[in-house]
């Protein structure tokens, strides 16, 4: 896969592009993510996943993967990591009762399946600005990585392991969802990492991110330590 030539701290469209830095709509984006209570959960979860599973990031944001920062496409969506038309990796609000907010509804189901199956441990009773997550990863390696995936289930109880059929991600995937923090430490388990890994350079391999045009550098900053 051919990256392209850029510096740390400028995106390979230019500071200048319409799509980039100067861009009012990703400011004001950005802006409103950080007065909120979210910014640094979704920080925390964007950087786990880009440390586990992207080997050159600053070389191949913007052009082989795109960050989002409040995609206006979904409610309650705080973020999303994209490569060719999948997203990899999906930051959402849920609401009090800890159903996911800023999801589309079969998502939404096979979350809420996924949880039950799975037995989760209960959440902390403030859910107020609860962040939770979701990632696609490649299930043959994990199931590998763990001997079957029940043991991936008992290693990170708080989370669900689900069959999943994300449009341009192939056959072998799996969902891994569940709250934020518990999704941040599953990507320092090298079994989750190497599976994160091996589907993203699969995605990034069949060719450039389709919605480049959603990147927020700004948000990337924070991410890749540029700030």
């Amino acid at each position: 896969m051919a990256a392209p030539a850029v510096g740390c701290g400028v995106t390979w469209w230019g500071h200048n592009s319409p799509v980039g830095y100067a861009d009012p709509t990703k400011q004001r984006r950005y802006e409103s993510l950080a007065r909120g209570p979210y910014l640094d959960a979704v920080v925390d979860l964007a950087t786990a996943y880009v440390g586990a599973a992207i080997p050159d990031p600053a070389r191949t944001e913007g052009e082989y993967w795109a960050l989002s920062c409040l995609p206006g496409t979904t409610t309650g969506r705080l973020s999303a990591l994209t490569m060719r038309i999948t997203d990899m990796l999906v930051i959402y609000r849920a609401d009090p009762d800890g159903r996911p907010i800023g999801l589309d509804r079969s998502t939404a189901k096979a979350l809420v399946r996924g949880a039950a199956s799975d037995a989760a441990e209960p959440e902390p009773s403030d859910r107020s600005s609860r962040v939770d997550a979701l990632m696609i990863v490649e299930r043959s390696t994990l199931e590998a990585g763990f001997g079957r995936r029940s043991l991936a289930r008992r290693r990170h109880p708080r989370l669900a392991f689900t069959d999943s059929d994300y449009h341009g991600a192939g056959t072998d995937q799996m969902m891994i969802s569940g709250p934020a923090q518990p999704m941040v430490r599953a990507l320092g388990d090298q079994r989750v990492a190497e599976a994160a890994q091996r589907l993203a350079a699969r995605m990034m391999d069949s060719g450039r991110v389709m919605h480049w045009r959603g990147h927020n550098p700004l948000l990337t900053d924070h991410v890749l330590g540029r700030t």
